[in-house]
Order: structure tokens, then sequence, then C-alpha cells
């Protein structure tokens, strides 16, 4: 199978068009439906819905995510033989949001400090709007957080979305409409994160006035105040598994979908120390972000297969 192929089609579902895909991969769009078509002939089945207005995964496209991400983590170790890793040299300084530390950053540290020995890791945890601020002060090299940043110098790539949604006390009612939620304090994350927005856009929608709000930057201290029945709580879905699983938050169901949280790493280019490690520590985050994701498509929705009768 060819992985030209395959690097299309990743590129086409994390970026949601082909012509966004073509433009990454600096070849026209065209080229990129047509790498899409044979893929499908390949494999005897649709990958996308070709909707006028937006490009959706089917069910197979959505199985293939993370096979194609393996296929082309296998392909860079196969190139790789011929290297040893410890040529690769230097100190990276990357950034991410709370998110990512409470599911993935773990795994991709572990496994970047097996495969790339002599990369050494500088690691801090910061809100997207910090993040943004250390990029352009380039006090960071790699920055994980929730949106494109616009600016020369800095190349940014859109990671596969991850869900979110409410939460409750454990004893919280398992389904609620908007307005019984919106009636009651309101927990998110921090100031203009994408949580926080998307707290505000509800309110508007449902033609209320913003209620009680709390920003919270923490995850852990999110779930303590939501466990201790202090107010529901809108965030990424994905870092509270363990805790619905404990029994101490609920998923609740709300008719009001919200909108899943971006995720986007960013990092510098042309810059004179450890550029090549720099590259590289990028482009696995964005592999192990997607990896992760991609693992979640296997389960039922999450907010309703936890909420309970």
């Amino acid at each position: 199978m060819n992985t030209r192929f395959i690097e299309a089609f990743l590129w086409s579902a994390r970026l949601g068009s082909f012509r966004a895909a073509g433009e990454r991969l600096n070849i026209t769009q065209a080229a990129v439906a047509h790498r899409i078509a044979s893929l499908e002939e390949d494999i005897g089945a649709k990958l996308f819905i070709r909707d006028p207005r937006e490009l959706r995964l089917t069910s197979v496209g959505t199985r293939l995510l993370g096979y194609g991400e393996r296929l082309l983590e296998i392909r860079q170790d196969i190139i790789a033989l011929g290297r040893t890793d410890v040529q690769m040299l230097g100190l990276v300084r990357i950034g991410v949001i709370e998110t990512v530390v409470h599911t993935w950053l773990v795994g991709f540290l572990e496994n970047l400090r097996a495969t790339y020995p002599g990369i050494e890791v500088q690691l801090t945890s910061e809100t997207t709007r910090g993040l943004h601020r250390a990029l352009h002060e380039r006090s960071l090299d790699i920055a994980v957080q929730t949106e494109q940043i616009d600016e020369a110098g800095i190349r940014s790539t859109a990671c596969l979305p991850m869900p979110m949604g409410w939460i409750g006390a454990g004893d919280a009612p398992g389904e609620q409409s908007l307005h019984e939620l919106l009636a009651q304090p309101v927990l998110t994350m921090s100031p203009g994160s994408q949580p926080h927005e998307a707290v505000k856009k509800m309110f508007r929608d449902a033609g209320l006035p913003i209620g009680k709000v709390h920003c919270v930057s923490s995850i852990s201290a999110l779930v303590k105040l939501v466990s201790a029945g202090f107010g529901n709580a809108v965030m990424p879905l994905p870092p509270l598994l363990e805790h619905v699983q404990r029994g101490d938050i609920r998923f609740i169901r709300c008719p009001a979908q919200v909108p899943p949280q971006r995720l986007v790493v960013s990092h510098v280019e042309q810059v004179p120390a450890s550029p090549d490690a720099i590259r590289v520590v990028a482009d696995l985050a964005c592999m192990a972000s997607d990896r992760y994701t991609s693992s979640l498509c296997d389960l039922p929705p999450m907010a309703s297969s936890h909420a309970g009768p």
C-alpha cells in the first residue's frame, strides 16, 4: 500500500478538506483527491462523505485513522534504521495545555526518551494564551494548544479534536436540558479557553444572561469541585474517564452538543539550535495525539455511555 496515499488521507482528516491537505503536502487539491480515490479503491470502501460544506469520515475512514498513524510510524522507523538515534541531539522546550498532561503526554515522553535519548526535553504546562506568548517570545520551541497560530516562523499542525461535554457529581441526574444545566453554577477552564468560550456561547444561544460561571485552570481542581457538588462543568472528557469509572463524577447527557476541543501542535522554524530535533519532536507529538484520540473512536459516545440510566 502506498504510504503517500495514507499520508494524504490523514492530513485530509486532520484539516477537514482536500485543499488544506494539498497545501500542507505541497501538492494540488486534485492530487490529494486522486490519492484518496486510489486508497479507497485499494481498501474497497469509501473513506469520506463528500458534503459541499464539510468533509466527514465514514465508519471505515474512522477505523483507518489509527492504522494509518501506525503505518507511518513504521515507515519512519524503517527510514531510521540506517541512523543511530544518538546522532539526534539538542534541547527542545515543550509547552502543553492541561488536557495533554492528563491524557497522552507521559506515554509520548517515554517513547521519545527511548527512541531519541540524545534529545533533552524541558517541559511546561500553560494555558493556550500563555503558550502563544511563549512561542512569540521564543522561550518555547513547541506548543501543544488549541488554536492555529498565524505568525511568520511558526508552523502549526492541526490534530484530531478531543470530545468535550458536561460532567456532574456522582449522584447528579444523568440527563439534563441545557436550561437546567445553565440554571446551576457552571465550572469550566481558564478565561478565554475553548471550554470557557463554549460556555458563553451556550448562554447566548439559550437567550440567557451569563450566570454563575467559575473558571479554574486545573483539571484536578475541577474534578474535586464537581465531585463535591459545587456545580457542573464543561470540559474535555478523555482526561476524566478514570474518575467516572470510580464514581467520583459522571458524564451528563444534554441535547445541546458541546463542540470538540481543537488540538494544534505549533513549533518554531529556522532556529539556530536543534532545528532537526524540534521538527522531529513536533511530528511525533502530532502522531501521539492523533493515535490517542483515534483510539477513543472505538468507544461508545462518552457522554451517553457513562452517564447511567
